[in-house]
């Protein structure tokens, strides 16, 4: 049952850039036995990119469900196992040695995936070391293919990664899927009908590289903010009505309100350790471990540092959230639960546009940021973002050994006047940040820059984003 309901949410768009990872698993697959670990974040396609590859395939897909225990589990995979094999009904693997012994018995190819492997450490740890053993005694061989699975990355590390860990290098890849850019994003958003370019970036800023998010806006037709909003999210029957609770329900179950509070924390913007620990009322010595869940289970937050302290120990670092959703979410859904459970969507829908340009212009610098970085690669070694303790920021700071470019993003179209205006701030902040080496170059970033030609003439670095592909003129 499982199987059938997730290969019909798979629709095209999934796949989108993931050419190269199909390439690897069939270069795996024709050279089995093999052992392939997908990591990466919640809903970022592992599951949808591993079904499109076992397409066609003799395939077992196994879901390692956290409420059940071993012996459930193995009572359902052996029941899996002998509908979709064939097999007759008397053959029995209901505990974990007769069920590994079975999979590296079997005489034909088959490729046998275990979907959030790492929660075997919390059911039944040593299911783990077990495959450990088949697979160094049995595993070469086998006629196997094994993919696991897992949006815990630290629990992968743990388990594959780590010197000691149990299938220490036992894998022959570890395949991390990133979240798709702004420009796949963009593109795709146009494959589905969304014409209009500030339609499409407004979408992409809400629901970032997350392409899950992306099938229910075919799914339900939205062509802009206001749609997505309304059908997704702004009604009873809305499909992405619960979705920071299902997710963090599922992981924490009952401390799940901790982690809600550090989330609506965060989209306060409250980034230090002292500031959210203020905010959900807690001790600041008792956030690490729930920091750190966020950060490696869920991977929906990240810990940043200035790029000037970047390779040392900083007591500068903020706590940000890495998904635009979940940071939408924990502003506008979950800080107005009342509001939303009420069904007094029209407030919260006029919030959300009121506040629209200026919530947006978090995640429209990221993107940005991220898009000159690339474009400065080849140039300079650390291109990030600074900050002091006083409050001063500057949105872009690229380092190299031959010079240093500084940047500000500004959410908006820019006049001239208003672009010599930024950079006249910019020019008075550089002497703030300590051992840049000279020149240093300063630049203004924005939707649109008028006569952007001219100022690039008088020295400056100068984009908007159709320099940066975006698809504006």
């Amino acid at each position: 049952m499982i199987i059938s309901i997730m290969i019909i949410l798979i629709i095209t768009v999934i796949f989108y850039g993931r050419e190269r990872e199909l390439e690897l698993m069939e270069h795996l697959y024709a050279r089995a036995p093999s052992f392939l670990v997908v990591t990466g974040r919640r809903r970022v396609g592992k599951t949808e990119l591993i079904l499109e590859f076992c397409r066609g395939k003799r395939a077992l897909y196994f879901y390692v469900d956290a409420n059940k225990s071993i012996e459930d589990l193995m009572e359902e995979f052996g029941r899996l196992m002998v509908d979709m094999l064939d097999l007759p009904g008397y053959i029995r693997t209901d505990t974990p040695e007769a069920f590994l012994e079975f999979l590296f018995s079997f005489k034909d190819p088959l490729i046998v995936v275990f979907d959030e492997f790492q929660r075997f450490l919390k059911i039944h740890p040593s299911f783990i070391s077990q495959m450990q053993r088949f697979w160094d005694l049995k595993g070469r061989d086998s006629h196997l293919f094994i993919i696991v699975s897992g949006s815990s990355v630290g629990m992968i590390r743990e388990i594959f990664l780590e010197g000691g860990a149990p299938l220490f290098k036992r894998a022959d890849n570890i395949l991390t899927l990133r979240p798709f850019g702004p420009l796949e994003c963009l593109t795709i958003l146009g494959d589905l009908g969304v014409e209009d370019p500030d339609d499409r970036l407004d979408l992409y800023l809400l629901f970032g590289g997350t392409i899950y998010y992306y099938t229910y806006l075919e799914k339900y037709g939205c062509t802009d903010l206001a749609s997505a909003l309304d059908r997704l999210l702004l009604d009873e029957l809305a499909p992405l009505r619960r979705e920071m609770s299902d997710v963090v329900v599922e992981e924490f179950g009952r401390e799940h309100a901790t982690y809600y509070e550090i989330l609506a924390a965060i989209a306060e913007g409250k980034v230090t350790q002292k500031e959210i620990a203020d905010f959900v009322r807690l001790p600041p010595t008792s956030l690490p471990p729930y920091l750190r869940d966020l950060i490696d289970l869920l991977g929906i937050i990240e810990y940043r540092t200035p790029v000037t302290e970047r390779g040392r120990r900083s007591k500068m670092g903020r706590y940000l959230f890495c998904d635009n959703f979940f940071r939408f979410y924990a502003r506008y859904i979950y800080r107005n639960m009342s509001l939303y459970q009420s069904g007094r969507f029209d407030i919260i829908r006029e919030r959300i546009f009121r506040e629209w340009r200026g919530f947006s212009g978090w995640a429209f610098e990221e993107m940005v940021r991220s898009l000159i970085a690339r474009d400065l690669a080849d140039r300079y070694d650390e291109v990030g973002p600074w900050w002091n303790r006083r409050g001063d920021e500057i949105d872009v700071i690229a380092l190299s050994p031959c010079g240093t470019l500084a940047v500000e993003i500004k959410n908006r179209d820019l006049s001239r006047y208003e672009a010599y205006s930024i950079l006249s701030s910019l020019s008075e902040k550089i002497p703030l940040v300590k051992g840049l080496v000279s020149p240093v170059a300063t630049g203004v970033a924005g939707r649109t820059v008028d006569e952007k030609e001219t100022l690039r003439e008088e020295g400056f670095f100068v984009t908007g984003l159709a320099d940066l592909g975006l698809g504006y003129e």
